[in-house]
């Protein structure tokens, strides 16, 4: 089984963990097509559990802040550790936060006992180890980063795409309220609740509502309400009321019509990158929830930085318009078959610096 940036679990590695009772290290080979395990560990001299983690602190304590897996003997059983240092290369995290899952579907979850989230060279101890199962059993007690890329591995697991820099355009599917509800990371502040109570009421406004993620709160808050935003003064609009981060908005761009932006901009930080985009399919399938039958959210505009926004998909979209553009034609459709899910739009290229 492989992830979709192509990585398989070797043969040689599959084979070592089932026949093999020891301490194994994993890293992805210099070709980044598999998960191999790591010759260079040299296993402890005792099988006592501080030896082996005096022997991995050691290994691992050169190589940092290179991630890798472990698995390691722990009474009757064993212990998977996830180690993502937060001051690992960027792409090396994204890679091997995106190849856990499979990496764990593969040697069977279940023949873990224990499954670890670490990030610092501190936790690699028999001490630690001791503390965080007598604690908190098979998770242990999680940094504010740890909660939330389990929660985001959780929720990518459920929708079925992958979190991360690669931008996924598949296309919405209808949902339950309920169930749609279930699936948001963060909830609503009540003032943005206020708000997507009232889309359906004067949805002929061309008002603008930009909404942020607070992690600090863990909820999502209204940033700004702009009231008769004209299509040509849009970007302008969300350039002076937005952050500098990523972005969700809504805009009523034609009578009873409503698109949703979701922008990420360059320089953006990964974190923010992996909790927007994982984020953003639920939401959309739970605003809908708060539109009658005669109002439908039937765009979404996905950009980098904001002034790529291509303004031409939002014209021409008049209920009584007997033609459309090429560009909008499948959004068009959508809007005369509501359950049929969103379209999307293809994002720009980078600009030309």
């Amino acid at each position: 089984m492989s992830t979709q940036s192509g990585i398989t679990v070797s043969d040689e590695l599959a084979n070592k963990v089932k026949q093999d009772g020891s301490t194994i290290v994993i890293k992805v080979s210099p070709d980044s097509t598999q998960l191999i395990p790591d010759s260079s560990f040299s296993q402890p001299s005792s099988t006592s559990i501080s030896s082996i983690f005096e022997q991995l602190h050691s290994y691992i304590a050169k190589q940092f802040p290179q991630p890798a897996y472990i698995i390691l003997p722990y009474e009757s059983s064993k212990v998977f550790i996830s180690f993502i240092p937060d001051s690992a290369p960027i792409k090396q995290k994204m890679l091997y936060a995106s190849t856990k899952n499979t990496l764990l579907s593969n040697l069977g979850s279940s023949s873990f006992a224990y499954k670890f989230a670490w990030t610092e060279l501190d936790e690699l101890s028999a001490e630690y180890l001791e503390k965080v199962i007598n604690e908190d059993g098979e998770s242990g007690p999680l940094t504010e980063d740890e909660k939330i890329l389990q929660s985001l591995n959780n929720q990518s697991h459920i929708q079925g795409h992958e979190y991360g820099f690669k931008r996924e355009l598949a296309s919405m599917y209808s949902q339950s309220p309920s169930s749609a509800a279930s699936d948001i990371l963060y909830k609503f502040d009540q003032e943005l609740e206020n708000e997507f109570q009232n889309l359906s009421i004067d949805a002929n406004d061309q008002r603008l509502l930009i909404f942020n993620i607070d992690l600090g709160s863990e909820s999502i808050k209204l940033t700004k309400k702009v009231a008769k935003v004209d299509l040509d003064s849009l970007i302008q609009s969300l350039q002076s009321n937005s952050p500098s981060g990523p972005t969700y908005s809504i805009y009523n761009y034609s009578p009873n019509h409503y698109t949703f932006i979701y922008s990420c901009p360059s320089g953006s930080s990964v974190k923010d990158r992996m909790i927007y985009a994982a984020s953003k399919n639920s939401l959309i399938n739970h605003l809908k929830t708060y539109l009658n039958d005669d109002t439908l959210l039937d765009k979404n505009l996905e950009v980098g930085d904001l002034d790529e926004l291509e303004l031409s998909e939002l014209e021409g979209t008049d209920d009584t318009s007997g033609s459309a553009t090429p560009a909008s034609t499948s959004s068009s459709a959508s809007a005369s078959k509501p359950s049929s899910g969103l379209k999307f739009n293809k994002p720009k290229g980078p600009r030309r610096r």
